[in-house]
Parts: structure tokens; C-alpha cells; sequence
């Protein structure tokens, strides 16, 4: 079977998932969606629609549509078995009557349902009733969908992306976390927090910040709070940095993106993680730092039933405004907080590597 993948490049999934079905019997392509460079089954980068298409990127409205124009193009020209989208966009509206005629799957990753307006939702309805299956990466996000559409439940099912960065943890798990830090600049005598894990507002470091400042001294002393902004919006990176200038606290804003074994040591030499994220579908970054023996502190509006069901540990706050008492908590009294985290490694390992999911997915494209 010869698959296209339509996705943003710069996020891991869609690369991941196209590596581990590399390793089955089908010939699998990357496009992806901002650039339109095209990723052979061998990797090769093809960019013949992406130096077409970079005349018009640019241009407000006008671009989204030559986009669509020349995901068309690529289709027609190297004619797909099937079609997996990435995200659903009321873009493809546009190419519908030709892309009705091709085996088309849309995958959501979370936002994509969450943060669209009723309005956007009922418009995209005839992309979901032509596609030929949609997946969801956990089930609580599908009955979601289902609770708003009612009618493609034969249609519906979860596949959940593997996350590779476990393999990464592993190998590195022996090094001792101070050589860890040492190799990222990071402090050797502080406890170490990290804030969120991309650059979007979503993330809401605002009140993270806004919580942590309100700790009292000789507990932020304690600290090195790290913030990852290695991908997301560019604007609230800087907006973040400047906030941070005007504090007093000891901190790190990492932008450099970071890959395999660099991915892996940010969550080894962390502590505590901080995820509060406006909304979520199955955060892979947050089971990352679980995966790695982190305390992790997230939002209870979250949907993340599925790991409480599962054993899975971790700290929950109703709203924002309790982060602060659940940090100062974990701070406080770190060395003797006592919780299974050694059952979360295992938990997650079932759940979320790649040997365990796969399989999802093949089965989604052959039946």
C-alpha cells in the first residue's frame, strides 16, 4: 500500500508514525502542510510544489487555497492508496469533490476539534462524511466528537501516536541526572521544574508564572525553572521572554528544537513538570516526563481519564489559581514525597510505545 501523510513536519507524530509503518510493508510519504515539501518513502526531499508554492505563502487568504491547490496536484500526480490527514481543516472544503473520489483519513489531534467554533464544526461535516475512517487518539475525544455528530461511529476509532522519545529515555536512563545537567547548562544543586513544553498561549505560562512568583523566596530559591519553547508561536515566545526578564527567578528558555537523545535528557534532568494546558487530547510530552520519573502537576479540566483508569500518578489541580499550593507542596517537602512513580514507566510503556500501537493503525488502513 502506497500512504500519503499530510502534516506538519515540525511536530513528531506524524514523523514518528511514518518511520514505525517504514518498518511494515508499506511505502509511506510525508507531506507536509505548511511548506508542501514532499518526504519520499526513502526521504528524499522533493521540492517541486514547495518552491511553486513559496511565491504565494506569504499572501493572507489567498495562500490556504493555493495550498489545497497543490496537495491536489501531488495527489493526482503520484496517486495514493490512501490519504492520511492530519488534523482537520475546513481548508479541505475546497478540493472535497476530488478528494471525495480518493480513500481519505482524517486524524484528529485534539485542538482541532476542541478550539474550532459550532459554526467551523458543522461546515467541516461533509469532509468527515466522505472520509473513508477517522481516528482519535484517545476515547474521550471521540465520544466528544460522536456526542456532536452522532453518526459515524462505524467510522470512528482510536489509534494513539508511540512515542519514540521513550526508546531515548531508556538509553539514557543510566547516566546520572548531573551529568545530564551538566551537559544541558542546567543547575546542579536546584530542584529543577519544568514549564509547559512548546511556545503557544495554550500552554497559559502567564499563570504560571504569575503562581510561581507568588511563592515565597526561600522556596523559589530552591528552583530552576525551565521553559521549553522549542516550537509554537513565535510572538508568545518572545512575549513569555520578556515577562521572564522582569522576574527574579533562576530560569531557562530552551529554543533550540531539540531531537533524540537531547529530547530525552530535558525530561531525565527534570523534576517536576507543569502542565496546564488550556485544553488537551493525550499529551505525549506529559507522559515523556512521566516516563522519566517526573511529579507532574496538570489541570483536572484535562481529559486525561484514561490514565488515572490505567494506575498512571500525577498531581491534579481544579483550577489554575491552585498551582502555587500544589507546587509549594512538591517543593517543600521533595525529598519526602513518597508516590509509585517506578508504575508509571510501566504504564506508559503499554500505553504509548510505538510496539504496542502500531498495530492500531495498520489496522485502521486495511480494514
Amino acid at each position: 500500500m502506497n500512504i500519503l501523510i499530510i502534516a506538519n513536519s515540525d511536530i513528531v507524530f506524524a514523523k514518528e508514525l511514518k518511520n514505525a509503518l517504514l518498518h511494515t510493508s508499506y511505502k509511506v510519504s510525508l507531506l507536509d502542510f505548511a511548506s508542501l515539501k514532499l518526504y519520499d518513502c526513502n526521504n528524499q526531499e522533493i521540492l517541486d510544489y514547495s518552491n511553486r508554492f513559496s511565491k504565494y505563502k506569504n499572501i493572507p487568504k489567498l495562500s490556504m487555497f493555493v495550498r489545497m491547490f497543490y496537495i491536489k496536484k501531488i495527489m493526482q500526480t503520484f496517486r495514493y492508496d490512501l490519504v492520511n490527514i492530519h488534523t482537520s481543516r475546513w481548508f479541505y472544503l475546497a478540493i472535497l469533490p476530488y478528494l471525495s473520489t480518493q480513500k481519505y483519513i482524517i486524524s484528529f489531534y485534539g485542538s482541532d476539534f476542541y478550539r474550532t467554533s459550532k459554526s467551523v464544526k458543522n461546515i467541516q461535516k461533509p469532509l468527515y462524511k466522505n472520509a473513508y475512517k477517522l481516528t482519535f487518539t484517545n476515547p474521550m475525544m471521540k465520544e466528544s466528537f460522536l456526542n456532536h455528530y452522532h453518526d459515524f461511529e462505524k467510522k470512528s476509532f482510536v489509534c494513539r501516536f508511540g512515542l519514540k522519545t521513550l526508546d531515548y529515555i531508556d538509553k539514557n536512563s543510566s547516566m546520572p541526572q548531573e551529568e545530564i545537567k551538566k551537559k544541558l547548562g542546567y543547575s546542579l544543586d536546584k530542584l529543577i521544574v519544568t514549564c509547559g513544553y512548546n511556545a503557544t498561549k495554550a500552554q497559559q505560562h502567564d499563570k504560571i508564572i504569575e503562581n510561581i512568583l507568588s511563592l515565597a523566596t526561600n522556596v523559589k530559591e530552591k528552583v530552576q525553572f525551565i521553559f521549553p519553547m522549542t516550537y509554537g508561536d513565535a510572538n508568545n515566545k518572545q512575549r513569555i521572554k520578556n515577562i521572564l526578564k522582569e522576574t527574579d527567578l533562576d530560569y531557562i528558555v530552551l529554543e533550540d528544537f531539540l531531537y533524540e537523545d537531547n529530547n530525552a535528557y530535558i525530561k531525565l534532568a527534570s523534576n517536576i513538570m507543569i502542565n496546564i494546558l488550556q485544553t488537551d487530547s493525550f499529551s505525549g510530552s506529559m507522559q515523556e516526563f512521566l516516563y522519566a520519573g517526573n511529579h507532574v502537576i496538570t489541570g483536572e479540566w484535562l481529559p486525561y481519564d484514561l490514565f488515572e483508569k490505567e494506575g498512571i500518578k500525577f498531581q491534579k489541580i481544579k483550577t489554575e489559581n491552585e498551582l502555587a499550593e500544589c507546587l509549594n507542596g512538591l517543593i517543600s517537602k521533595y525529598e519526602d514525597y513518597s508516590v509509585d512513580l517506578d508504575n508509571n514507566k510501566k504504564i506508559i510503556n503499554n500505553l504509548s510505545s510505538w510496539k504496542n500501537n502500531i498495530k492500531n493503525w495498520t489496522q485502521v488502513y486495511e480494514d
